[in-house]
């Protein structure tokens, strides 16, 4: 799978962490119009996470640093009285942007989230539907490819990397000499364990 992809899916597990009270958490290509939110707003709460506008930086390493763009789109509706879908909508951005301020969302390979920006959309269209749709972004950087310069440094057998280094097996010898002349000797396995 795509590391863009993995982290996006580490986004959305630790929005639903975060907010347990949203209906749905899904993904989407990052552009949307009223008919999306008319199909979103069937569950709601719910939220999008979208990745735009990947530039790219080369890095000593040879890996690409992507220089993610996140928007999580978060939609409510009016409950119970007039406007209380705005109320909602509002805690959850800010849920949501609290949670990704220096988040690196599990991935060792992503620097922490950072320019964490929150907003609400106001439409009069949307406001006489009783829809409150809230946005986060923020950026995140994330390294991805080959780390050439991690590889230098370690052995490599059939191509495939060694992770744990053969230990020397030590035995300890003991000779014993008897009264009668006899000599005998004794192997006892000292090899630490790991």
């Amino acid at each position: 799978m795509s590391a863009i992809v993995n982290f996006r899916n580490n986004i959305i597990e630790a929005i639903k962490a975060a907010a347990p009270e949203m209906q749905n958490v899904d993904w989407y290509d990052g552009l949307f119009d009223e008919k999306d939110i008319a199909d979103w707003t069937l569950k709601t709460p719910c939220a999008r996470v979208a990745v735009m506008n990947v530039p790219t930086e080369h890095h000593s390493t040879g890996e690409l640093n992507a220089c993610l763009r996140v928007v999580v789109v978060i939609i409510d509706e009016n409950r119970y009285v007039q406007l209380d879908g705005d109320a909602n909508a509002w805690d959850l951005v800010e849920k949501i942007a609290i949670m990704a301020n220096l988040n690196t969302f599990g991935d060792p390979n992503a620097a922490p989230a950072t320019k964490v920006i929150f907003k609400r959309i106001s439409q009069p269209e949307l406001r006489r539907e009783g829809i409150a749709v809230g946005i986060v972004e923020w950026t995140s950087d994330l390294m991805i490819g080959r780390n050439r310069s991690v590889e230098r440094s370690y052995f490599f057998l059939n191509g495939e990397r060694i992770n744990k280094v053969p230990r020397s097996h030590v035995t300890a010898l003991g000779q014993i000499n008897l009264a009668s002349g006899a000599h005998a000797e004794e192997t006892l396995d000292i090899t630490p364990e790991d």
